[in-house]
């Protein structure tokens, strides 16, 4: 008879803790975790594009005290294909797009590749038709596109329908889940940069400069785009005089939701473990802060960049906060048999001016000081990646020179050349990336607080 009252109590005990538990929260559903695309360990083809305009001669030929970058990029372009896909098809570009033999890629480090053989007329290599490798990339999104090019694009090139078949296709390749890696490599330069803007609207030629960039664009997954990164600064970005510079531009700034595998720790809301009655816990991988609190409490919720952000992308400008606030008058949650919601329309801020983590000011909007005291109250807060940055732009503005600046900037015989209107490509590129852009949620949080009196 004993034993039969002991397990009713325990039965009686464990409804009764499990029906305070259920009521110690209202009723809410949150928003899904964002499904981030993973990268597929399939190996796809690899596409090379090499641009064959009479600029890129340059590069080619040993300028004395200068390192020459490009020649060892190149040569090793073909090892460095092979390590992300499995098979490799080269091509070269100018105002259209011819096919390369294997066998003839070491024609690339030199002068003759830049030559044009066919009559005036038929010559390939008088422009960059940089929209055609875009274009190709798009009709195989499972491939890798790989452009070696100086990217020396006049206005003419980046307005109008020009402008539309270029980012035609790029929007096509971002929305597809792929990103465009960008390496800028300072290399030494032996030749003639031709087609420079003037102010009376001709062109000249230049022919001093000693180094200049030429850059590697390279269009799939990340995962590629980053192996592709690793083996180009492991065997040539070793020393402090190998300049470089990259960036992702990609729709898919985001790399993880923080609730996924349960990331969010108490250490995320600075000293709220030193409150009184604190607990921390996960509800279905949602975190929950418990505790009790004065209307003094200052909450500050952190979260560094790069847990949550791909490193080297264009990162996030704009934040936004879907949040709600329930209160009760029973403090103890066993009593608790009605929650009430809010209307609050804003409760917490971001801190804008953060830089290398996402700061959240709870509960900056509405000060626990203008709660109710002697009540409890649930929160909850759906943390959202609004808008993507522009970290590119600033990364390649000191290599980028504008068409009105042209002449001046030669004029002044720089022994370091720069890239016609770099800044307004790479422009371009975040902008078409902002387009395919899908606000993405980074974490879900709530607190479950008792407001003392």
């Amino acid at each position: 008879m004993k034993l039969i009252k002991v397990i009713f109590s325990l039965f009686f005990l464990l409804l009764y803790s499990n029906y305070a538990s259920a009521d110690c929260k209202p009723d809410f559903n949150l928003p899904s975790e964002t499904i981030i695309s993973k990268n597929s360990e399939k190996k796809n083809p690899v596409f090379v594009f090499f641009d064959g305009s009479l600029s890129m001669q340059g590069f080619v030929k040993d300028q004395a005290g200068q390192k020459n970058l490009y020649r060892d990029v190149i040569d090793d372009l073909q090892q460095i294909s092979e390590n992300v896909g499995n098979k490799t098809y080269y091509h070269r570009f100018g105002s259209k797009v011819e096919p390369i033999k294997e066998n003839e890629i070491a024609g690339v480090t030199k002068s003759s590749f830049y030559v044009c053989k066919d009559s005036q007329a038929k010559c390939n290599n008088q422009e960059t038709r940089i929209e055609l490798p875009f274009k190709a990339a798009k009709a195989n999104k499972d491939g890798t596109y790989v452009i070696v090019t100086d990217l020396f694009l006049s206005n003419n090139q980046l307005v109008g329908s020009t402008l539309a078949s270029l980012t035609k296709p790029l929007k096509s390749i971002l929305k597809d889940g792929n990103s465009i890696g960008i390496f800028g490599v300072m290399s030494s330069f032996n030749g003639n940069i031709y087609d420079i803007p003037t102010k009376q609207g001709g062109t000249i030629k230049y022919s001093d400069a000693k180094k200049r960039p030429f850059y590697i664009i390279v269009i799939g997954n990340q995962k590629n785009i980053n192996q592709i990164k690793k083996n180009l600064e492991e065997q040539h970005f070793l020393d402090e005089e190998d300049i470089n510079k990259f960036a992702l531009i990609t729709s898919s700034p985001i790399s993880q939701s923080l609730n996924s595998n349960e990331l969010i720790t108490e250490n995320f809301i600075s000293r709220i473990n030193t409150s009184e009655n604190f607990k921390f816990e996960y509800d279905d991988k949602l975190p929950v802060f418990k505790f009790d609190t004065d209307k003094k409490r200052k909450l500050k919720f952190k979260i560094k960049n790069e847990m949550f952000i791909v490193p080297g992308s264009t990162g996030i400008s704009s934040y936004t906060i879907k949040e709600n606030l329930w209160s009760s008058k029973e403090t103890n949650c066993r009593k608790i048999s009605e929650w009430r919601k809010a209307n609050f329309e804003k409760i917490s801020s971001v801190n804008e001016k953060a830089e290398k983590e996402l700061e959240i000011n709870l509960f900056k909007e509405v000060p626990l000081n203008k709660l109710f005291r002697g009540m409890r109250y649930f929160y909850t807060a759906s943390i959202y990646a609004e808008k993507p940055g522009n970290l590119s732009e600033e990364i390649f503005s000191d290599w980028s020179i504008r068409d009105s600046e042209a002449e001046d900037f030669t004029s002044q015989s720089p022994v370091e050349y720069k890239t016609l209107n770099l800044s307004k490509i790479v422009k371009i590129l975040n902008s078409v990336a902002n387009d395919a852009y899908e606000p993405t949620l980074i974490a879900n949080i709530a607190l479950n607080f008792n407001l003392l009196k």
